[in-house]
């Protein structure tokens, strides 16, 4: 196993937690980080119960939804992951590669100062790496561990999430997935079913209110909820198939928009299944205006802090 060797530096680059009412003066610049390193990929800012957000993965086939990629786990048999360039404040870069559940992730990590933390962004780019199965299984969450309150809305095109927490203020999220995406292929036997969209879509979520104590269970919360719509969506492809017990794992393990609108959100699970290459932008943005990010300056920061990190 190949573990980049920059792997420590998101946990010797967090500085302490700190507690809310704590009389001291953060720097703003490094109030937000990758500072979650048991995970593969993860943020949050350096405040005690406040917004976390991370990366999960599972293939399409079999009984991938079981082994759902999340925090680093050495039976994971990942062939690579790790920090390959980490600059500790506004830059990271990192390559993932399960051959177990088929796919490579490249992550990109970029900062711009602003008010209260400021602004930051990550592009995820990869592939899956065998044509001939279903694909993979991509998701992205943010949860609130404290007070605040989360909106969300999603459509074809992403996701948003707008909220605010007494420490950073407002705040807004985009999940956006590239156009080229390209969406597993249906087999024709299961096309059109009731409460199904089978047509491909880029983009999809839910909304959950959940304990606050219970927001670091990200995955195990998030499993409970694929396997309560796999449930369904298993009976309607059943009774339009006339009993095939054999689903496209596309179609059997998708989100449905439930509980965007649910008062007291504070969890949010945004799901893309893809195969072939993808890309995905996750955009935090602060209220600071001239803290905008947009995904076209995505390339362009990376580029420069690659050239600083390279130099």
């Amino acid at each position: 196993m190949q573990i980049g060797g920059l792997a420590a530096v998101a946990l010797c680059a967090l500085p302490l937690i700190l507690a809310h009412g704590d009389a001291v003066d953060l720097d703003s610049e490094l109030l937000w980080g990758t500072y979650r390193p048991n995970l593969y990929f993860g943020t949050r800012p350096r405040l005690a119960n406040s917004l976390v957000s991370g990366l999960m993965w599972f293939g399409l086939d079999g009984r991938h939804w079981q082994s759902i990629r999340h925090s680093c786990e050495l039976g994971d048999n990942l062939s690579e992951y790790g920090y390959s360039r980490h600059n500790g404040r506004d830059f990271g870069e990192q390559t993932m590669r399960d051959n177990d559940q088929g796919v490579e992730i490249k992550s990109t990590f970029i900062k711009v100062p602003g008010d209260v933390g400021g602004s930051w962004a990550v592009r995820f780019t990869g592939r899956t790496l065998d044509e001939g199965t279903q694909g993979v299984s991509l998701v992205y969450y943010f949860g609130l561990e404290g007070n605040g309150t989360m909106s969300t809305t999603v459509d074809d095109s992403m996701a948003r999430v707008r909220g605010k927490t007494p420490e950073l203020g407002k705040f807004s999220i985009r999940i956006e997935p590239a156009q080229s995406n390209q969406y597993p292929v249906v087999p024709k036997d299961f096309s059109n079913i009731g409460g199904i969209r089978t047509d491909g879509s880029r983009i999809n979520g839910v909304g959950l209110k959940v304990p606050k104590t219970e927001v670091w269970r990200a995955k195990d919360i998030f499993q409970d909820v694929l396997l309560d719509s796999a449930r369904t969506r298993a009976r309607a492809m059943s009774e339009h198939t006339k009993g095939a017990s054999q689903f496209p794992g596309s179609l059997l393990f998708g989100l449905d928009n439930a509980g965007l609108r649910k008062k007291g959100t504070n969890m949010f699970f945004a799901q893309m299944n893809v195969q072939g290459e993808f890309a995905f932008d996750v955009i935090y943005e602060c209220a600071d205006k001239t803290s905008h990010i947009d995904s076209v300056a995505i390339d362009a920061i990376a580029s420069n802090r690659r050239k600083e990190f390279d130099a």
